[in-house]
């Protein structure tokens, strides 16, 4: 029986620890800064300036973006995020938002965005084989009905 608990115990440490350690390579972990020149912002404006964080947090990814739109109004989101395909929240401060996204290869995940079950963004995120730009391509739905495509590229900080 105690050779069962210790075999047991030492599955979930393991497990644990590899996730941890996946979460830790993701190439996503650390800063990215907006690169207006090389984005894309379809209607717009663009905002006037946006940094993301990703931090490792076990298996999971918490992202920050800090953001200041185009009327100069400072906006910060927080959420954390598992590759899992799954419908999460998206924060407190988000309402009624979900967020679903999947990793498709090392260095590319797909994303779904739903207000009240109804998908409002999907997008795509990829990393460069050097790991120095990230884009991230959305489409959608704003918040005033209007159709929406941007081409958000960060570089590595």
């Amino acid at each position: 029986m105690k050779r069962l608990f210790v075999l047991a115990t030492l599955i979930v440490l393991t497990l644990a620890a590899v996730s941890s350690v996946r979460a830790e390579s993701d190439p996503r972990i650390g800063s990215w800064k907006l690169n207006l020149s090389k984005s894309k912002f379809s209607p717009g404006p663009p905002p006037a300036s946006e940094t993301r964080t990703y931090e490792a947090q076990g298996s999971d990814i918490m992202t920050t973006i800090e953001r200041v739109d185009a009327d100069g109004k400072n906006i910060s989101q927080h959420y954390n995020a598992t590759a899992d395909g799954k419908d999460r929240p998206s924060g407190p401060a988000n309402g009624t938002i979900t967020l679903s996204i999947k990793l498709l290869g090392p260095n590319t995940w797909a994303g779904t965005s739903k207000k009240d079950g109804k998908v409002v963004s999907t997008n795509r995120a990829v990393i460069s084989n050097g790991g120095k730009v990230f884009t991230f391509t959305t489409t959608g739905t704003n918040a005033q009905g209007q159709a929406f495509n941007n081409v958000a590229v960060y570089d590595k900080q």
